[in-house]
């Protein structure tokens, strides 16, 4: 048998040593995919949870803000009734004297001294008995409380508790003088009226017979 000595073979000249296989591009290539991959998960997994955190807060700040609205809407209205309104004007009453204004103001003071009911208001040639029952009978004071106004006893008016619209008595005694009342001065006289029993309403008219004031008569 022939002995053969077998003495390894050198490589090529000309062939290229062997890549270590992290310099492969074939591992290189696929590795820059993954990691971009996994980078651009990680952004949007963070831009997502941002994202879902932003209705949270902003649904937070809407309630707390809806919350405030609404203490400061609650706040005025429990003060309210600690405030109360100007207290409306006494109605006038037989004794107490009341303020008519009488135009280009021009302003009245006048009292109803007393109100009685009577079956005869003069003791001259033309007294009768009342028509309807019975007469009032008004002692009224006038002053000029400002300008200048005249008494008369033709601004008065009455009705009954029914709305019927009483006759005036002319022939009084004492009755209501007609004319001007200076500024410190005083006219003082009565006007009766014919009408029912009851409860009744007098009303005091300006100089153009429209109404001024009005003064509840008990019964």
């Amino acid at each position: 048998m022939t002995n053969q000595n077998f003495a390894p073979v050198p490589p090529a000249a000309g062939a290229p040593a062997a890549r270590p296989f992290y310099k492969k591009k074939r591992f290189v290539v696929p590795a820059g995919v993954l990691l971009v991959g996994i980078l651009m998960g990680s952004c949007s997994g963070g831009s997502k949870q941002a994202s879902d955190s932003s209705p949270i807060a902003s649904t937070t700040a809407s309630a707390e803000a809806t919350a405030l609205s609404a203490a400061a809407t609650a706040a005025p209205a429990a003060a309210a009734p600690l405030s109360s309104a100007p207290a409306a004007p006494a109605a006038p009453t037989v004794g107490v004297p009341f303020s008519v204004k009488m135009r280009n103001g021009n302003v009245a003071r006048i009292t109803v001294v007393s109100a009685v009911r009577t079956d005869s208001v003069t003791t001259g040639a033309f007294a009768a008995p009342p028509k309807n029952g019975t007469y009032l009978l008004l002692d009224v004071l006038w002053e000029t409380e400002s300008g200048k106004t005249s008494s008369n006893p033709l601004y008065f008016s009455a009705k009954d508790a029914n709305g019927r619209k009483a006759d005036m008595s002319l022939f009084a005694d004492n009755q209501l003088g007609s004319g001007e009342v200076l500024p410190g001065d005083k006219a003082r006289g009565n006007i009766a009226f014919d009408i029912a029993p009851g409860a009744a309403t007098v009303m005091i008219s300006d100089p153009l017979l429209q109404e001024a004031a009005r003064i509840q008569i008990p019964g």
